[in-house]
């Protein structure tokens, strides 16, 4: 049964109950946004800044990526790329994905994101299972795709390389370095391989009759890797521009042409992707680019030099930010816009972050087959901590029992009560790409994609997530949740970073065990954290061991993989 939607009473000020669902493709954000601010700057790419006020950087107006994301299109379909083949995008984050992104929704074809750091075994499954056709990818990224490329339906690969967006001097300057760094390498074109800057100079730049239907695939996003073999959401034009309209609507008091975008979440990633990149040529923000978001330092002086308004991040980088040496050195008083997602949002980041800057760090929560938002906390009114908030607009929720009833049906959670997360709206994905019964699993014959995320529901519709229903730990038949054992051990002052997981017993089937990151120059033992932990949680709570570590194991987005963990503590991959 969905449930009632209390939570709109306390929507803040401003943010619609329902959005229309979008009946347009993607691209038709970016041609309206052009016609509003045609010389406001979208794409700005800072790469370092030097002595005497000098800046190693490129600025794309909306003009221009209008105009080169055409010829982007017009080579795609020179190569002979039909509407609805894939094409790879295999890029970190400069402005040459988001060139790339609507060149090839524009030639009706459809976007593969791949994570540029991914090896060759990641990538061809990836590449296999999409069919994809193209690949757009640096040069420095040519000997891994190259290697396996036999094993896929890859007939062409474009180059294109960091500073190709800067000037002569500029590119000059960083092409050694770059080069250090495995960036860039030596290529000979032909065969299939292409300069993507030479392949564009050759095309018009004219505009391209529209190609798809709004329910057309647009994208499609790799999922699951951190819990087994990625499967691929299908998102359609629709559901990303409707998942857009309602992140639109929740910004409510954004200003359509002056925001400031931080561009630190990998583009290719489903987050990076809806808010950093369609939200921000939505409302004609300026995304500020940084293809390296481990570089903690540069984020603080972009924030500081740039204005940046709207930070979206992962906790690990809110919490890079706030324990960086340096960080009080820089005025981080522009931001007034945070959401936070990909992993739990720990309160003490929270706290200490919006103390730094003035703004406002909020938790959200979304998954890819969402494209990707479901929830989050008021902006600018009521954020609760510990609660990922209110759902969207035009989004319904219900909260079903873990387990199945006698008759292999998901029954409704009493109020208040712990219960799987379920949603229903127009964001949800179309299916999984070539697995029905994968789908089947996931979206019931009513609508209701199951997100395997378990919940409660306050009086007033804030939701909270208690953990995932796979990584609950079962200590002697008692549930112990992984979320609220790091909650209490992130409160402790030495402790920078944690992660618990189960482990198993021959005793209790499973223990409890922690993995900690102290804080520089800090010092704890195994008992005192341990005996800090009973002060807060019952015997079968606290972990039973801790691991001292001089860092956690991460996705590229800042996700702990707690995965990871458990396999080298039980040397064999865990389900």
């Amino acid at each position: 049964m969905t449930l009632e939607p209390i939570w709109r009473t306390h929507y803040e000020d401003g943010v619609a109950e329902a959005v229309d669902t979008v009946n347009h493709l993607l691209t038709q954000d970016l041609t309206e946004t052009v016609s509003r601010h045609p010389g406001h700057t979208a794409l700005h790419l800072v790469l370092k800044y030097l002595p005497l006020g000098l800046t190693l950087q490129s600025k794309i107006t909306y003009r221009e990526l209008d105009l080169a994301s055409n010829r982007v299109a017009h080579a795609l379909k020179s190569l002979g790329l039909q509407p609805g083949e894939r094409v790879a995008i295999m890029l970190p984050n400069i402005p040459q994905y988001v060139i790339s992104l609507y060149g090839i929704l524009k030639a009706g074809l459809v976007v593969v994101n791949a994570n540029p750091i991914y090896t060759a075994p990641e990538l061809e499954h990836i590449f296999s299972d999409s069919n994809a056709k193209a690949v757009i990818c640096m040069s420095g990224g040519l000997e891994t795709v190259r290697s396996i490329q036999a094993n896929t339906e890859i007939e062409h690969i474009l180059i294109t390389d960091i500073n190709e967006t800067l000037s002569g001097l500029a590119r000059k300057l960083t092409a050694r370095p770059l080069k250090e760094l495995g960036h860039i390498a030596d290529v000979v074109y032909g065969g299939g391989v292409y300069n993507l800057h030479l392949l564009m100079s050759q095309q018009t730049a004219r505009s391209m009759a529209p190609a798809g239907e709004p329910d057309s695939m647009a994208v499609l996003q790799y999922t699951g890797g951190t819990t087994g073999v990625p499967r691929a959401a299908v998102l359609t034009h629709r559901s990303l521009g409707t998942n857009t309209s309602q992140t639109r609507a929740w910004f409510a008091k954004a200003r359509d042409g002056e925001e400031v975008m931080m561009g630190a979440l990998p583009f290719f990633h489903i987050f990076g992707l809806a808010i950093t990149v369609l939200l921000s040529v939505r409302i004609g923000a300026r995304i500020v680019i940084t293809p390296n978001p481990r570089d903690t330092e540069q984020n603080l002086r972009l924030v500081s030099k740039e204005g940046i308004t709207v930070f979206p991040g992962v906790p690990a980088l809110y919490n890079a930010a706030i324990n960086h040496e340096k960080a009080g050195e820089y005025d981080l008083s522009s931001v007034e816009y945070c959401i936070s997602g990909g992993a739990p949002l720990p309160m003490e980041v929270q706290e200490t972050f919006n103390r730094m800057t003035g703004g406002n760090l909020v938790e959200g929560y979304g998954l890819t087959e969402c494209s990707p938002v479901v929830a989050a906390n008021p902006l600018k009114g009521e954020a609760r901590d510990g609660k990922i908030g209110l759902p969207f607009p035009s989004t319904e929720i219900r909260i079903v029992n873990v387990e199945q009833d006698e008759d292999g049906n998901y029954v409704d959670a009493e109020p208040g009560a712990e219960g799987e997360l379920c949603v229903r709206g127009p964001q949800l994905m179309k299916e999984y790409w070539q697995q029905p019964e994968a789908t089947a699993e996931t979206i019931d014959a009513d609508g209701w994609l199951h997100t395997g995320d378990i919940v409660t529901m306050d009086d007033d519709g804030y939701l909270a997530v208690v953990d995932r229903k796979k990584e609950l730990i079962l200590v002697g038949g008692f549930n112990v949740v992984p979320r609220e054992v790091e909650e209490v051990l992130y409160a402790h002052p030495a402790v920078l970073e944690a992660a618990v997981a189960g482990i198993p017993d021959e005793n209790s089937g499973e223990r409890v065990k922690a993995w900690v990151v102290l804080h520089e120059g800090q010092q704890a033992t195994e008992d005192e954290i341990r005996d800090y932990c009973r002060q807060s949680l019952t015997g079968y709570k606290v972990p039973r061991e801790v691991e001292f570590k001089d860092e956690l194991p991460k996705s590229l987005v800042g996700k702990i993989l707690r995965r990871l963990l458990v396999e080298a503590e039980t040397g064999q991959t865990a389900a």
